[in-house]
């Protein structure tokens, strides 16, 4: 891709130095061009000057992300052209941008999850792309790391994958927010009635990680009274009460318990 660059490069200045050939003057001349690769300020070229001539340094090219170095005087960029003291000899040249890469840092918000181990990275440098952390949070499935914050599952743009790899076009500080999904979870329902012949079962229902227990009521009968959901059908479980937030990541089976008048 740079050499594919550098060509294109070459060909438009090629063009337009062919249009700026000294009339009828036999001294040579001499060009200058600056070459400062993608997304940088554009430098313009020096034109028609002669053998033996100082250059004054343009004007710094920016890139974002990254540190000017210098103006090279090859491809590799092994040796730099020193203003106060080279001249340009009898050929056209070409100087070549140095770039190092700034070191970004990277902020992870959690959103109430934790990281899986504590060494992860919080500093990256421009066009770098590595695999992010995996972070967890009980009862929630961790979707990706975002760069718009999270509150619930809304809060996910739909068809939004996030990122697992760091973004090799960053060339800032990168701000990242952890995305959850609510673990679903199958309830089902055991009516438990004392006697032979008492109420049905209520069905199954899917409730998330988090929310508001809205479990079904049994209503009382002749001979006895219902009192509520538990884990286990002596009543020695976990109550299961409505209103209460719903704090169970695994399928749960709950049974109604029973008073007698």
């Amino acid at each position: 891709m740079k050499k594919i660059l550098l060509v294109v490069f070459l060909m438009v200045n090629l063009l337009v130095l062919a249009s700026c050939r000294d009339n009828g003057n036999d001294e040579k001349l001499i060009n200058v061009l600056f070459f400062a690769g993608n997304n940088v300020t554009s430098v313009d070229s020096y034109i028609d000057l002669k053998q033996g001539e100082k250059i004054e340094q343009p004007d710094l090219p920016e890139r974002s992300g990254y540190t000017f170095t210098g103006w090279y005087k090859d491809i590799e960029k092994t040796e730099l052209w020193d203003f106060e003291n080279d001249v340009l000899g009898d050929k056209t040249i070409i100087l070549y941008a140095g770039w190092e890469p700034q070191i970004l840092n990277l902020y992870f918000d959690l959103n109430g999850g934790t990281m899986l181990t504590d060494d992860y990275p919080t500093q990256f440098t421009a066009g770098d792309s590595f695999v992010l952390p995996t972070a967890r949070r009980t009862g929630y499935t961790f979707l990706a790391w975002y760069t718009y914050d999270w509150e619930d599952e809304s809060s996910t743009i739909p068809g939004d994958k996030g990122y697992q790899n760091t973004p090799k076009d960053q060339t800032e500080d990168l701000y990242l927010y952890a995305h959850w999904d609510p673990i679903i979870v199958t309830v089902s329902f055991r009516a438990n009635y004392p006697v032979e012949g008492g109420p049905a079962s209520p069905n199954s229902i899917s409730i998330p990680y988090g929310d508001v227990i809205d479990f079904p009521d049994m209503e009382d009968t002749d001979s006895y009274v219902f009192l509520g959901w538990n884990s286990r059908s002596d009543g020695e479980g976990t109550w299961y009460v409505n209103g209460e937030i719903f704090t169970r990541s695994q399928r749960l089976t709950v049974y109604a318990i029973w008073q007698i008048k």
